[in-house]
């Protein structure tokens, strides 16, 4: 009998670069646990001190492991030749093993003390016939962000182009905090595949772990059982993601790379113009917008502060390399734009600091009182919520509502929440 699952599969160690020494198997099950989150990938599985610790801390437990009650998987993420990164997903620790002695001899870093996040000097398709040789899964990770991934501008247009004879063996994208299903299925070759949506944390703050999931229906946490459903075979499936809403994320918009400041198309507009943010460009109708995202592809927009060709953002190189329409196959399940609980109470109170003392102090009110962040962002009555603070029940209920405004991200910068009243 089939149960559902809660999953973030793409987290980080302290041995990755940018990782806070704080991201411990107890520290990242403990975050877990505030979310509502069931399964968790380990990260960084094959760096030699991470694993050592992996070994200490996890108990295997029916085909999975175990650190209290919650549930882990092995999992790491590889660059490759052509700086793109790919999550993969491992079995045991005999198939970590076997991984780290494949791709020791291609890589400069692979048992380095910061190595977490490996570089391999293998293309793609090699790198995916490794994996498939121990028994493991791979795809790209955030396969639309402008730097790293697969999809960046002028990288692949296709999984072929990237994966070649193992394009067939890829079973899952992971999105990224800046694009959901929608804007992915504007490309029709990723519609066979299962789009999984994960935090890539590199914190065990509660607005990283867990701030995008994957609802899982399996028999029980195991690898077998996850692989069935990033495959959709005998009943197992993916039943929705959880993220946030793209234009929350910090790469949604196209942006200029040195100012950073974003581009923002305006309708009835006749002229161009810039801020210290954004610049805005006139754009009146579907047909120019995509003449746009032409012209940048081709680096043909500059910005008019500094003269630097625009880069694409997730949104725009979607377009760029998909069709007008987005359609989704009847197996893509539900997404769900759900910010991180810390970031909506903040965006509430007006304060920019995720680590304010009343942000933190109000966000653990929050969960003595209700429980886990998805159970108070989903569920609970915004009048009870309302006795602790208005402002963050009228935030929960216009999010809930969808009567809610997005300041985009883009350029490196998160977007923000912006609530009617606010306007």
């Amino acid at each position: 009998m089939t149960e559902n699952f809660d999953a973030d599969l793409h987290l980080h160690s302290s041995h990755s670069i940018g990782v806070s020494p704080r991201m411990s198997i107890p520290n990242m099950a403990q975050a877990a646990k505030k979310k509502g989150l069931d399964i968790l990938g380990t990260g960084d599985a094959t760096q030699p001190d991470w694993l050592e610790h992996l070994r200490n801390n996890l108990i295997p437990e029916s085909g999975c492991f175990r650190y209290e009650d919650i549930w882990f998987i092995l999992t790491t993420e590889i660059e490759d030749e052509n700086s793109v990164h790919h999550l993969v997903l491992l079995p045991d620790f005999d198939a970590v093993r076997h991984l780290i002695r494949l791709v020791k001899p291609h890589s400069p870093n692979v048992e380095d003390e910061w190595g977490g996040r490996p570089r391999a000097n293998l293309n793609a398709e090699r790198l995916a016939g490794m994996v498939r040789d121990v028994g493991g899964l791979i795809g790209p990770a955030h396969a639309f962000t402008p730097f790293r991934s697969i999809f960046r501008q002028g990288q692949n247009e296709t999984l072929q182009e990237c994966y070649g004879s193992e394009a067939g063996n890829i079973k899952f994208l992971e999105l990224g905090l800046s694009a959901d299903t929608i804007l992915a299925d504007h490309i029709p070759e990723l519609r066979s595949l299962t789009f999984i949506t994960s935090s890539d944390a590199h914190s065990p703050s509660p607005d990283k772990i867990g701030r995008e999931f994957l609802r899982l229906e399996i028999e029980k946490p195991s690898y077998h059982e996850l692989s069935l459903a990033l495959s959709r075979r005998q009943g197992r499936k993916p039943v929705a993601n959880f993220g946030l809403n793209p234009r929350l994320g910090k790469y949604y918009l196209s942006f200029c790379p040195s100012c950073r400041r974003t581009l923002v198309l305006v309708e009835d507009s006749t002229f161009s113009r810039y801020d210290d943010l954004n610049i805005y460009m006139p754009c009146n109708s579907p047909d120019e917008q995509k003449r746009i995202v032409e012209d940048i592809a081709k680096r043909e927009v500059t910005c008019p502060v500094d003269g630097k060709p625009i880069r694409l953002g997730v949104r725009d190189r979607a377009m760029a390399i998909g069709e007008t329409k987005s359609v989704s196959p009847s197996h893509r399940p539900l997404y769900h734009h759900i910010p991180p609980l810390l970031d909506l109470v903040a965006d509430a109170l007006g304060i920019k600091s995720r680590s304010s003392k009343k942000v933190r102090s109000l966000y653990s009110k929050l969960r003595e009182r209700f429980g886990d962040e998805i159970e108070i962002l989903m569920k609970t009555n915004p009048a009870l919520i309302e006795e602790i603070n208005p402002d963050v029940s009228r935030m929960i209920d216009c999010f809930r509502k969808d009567n809610i405004e997005y300041q985009a991200g883009g350029g490196g910068r998160y977007g923000k929440l912006i609530g009617p009243w606010m306007e």
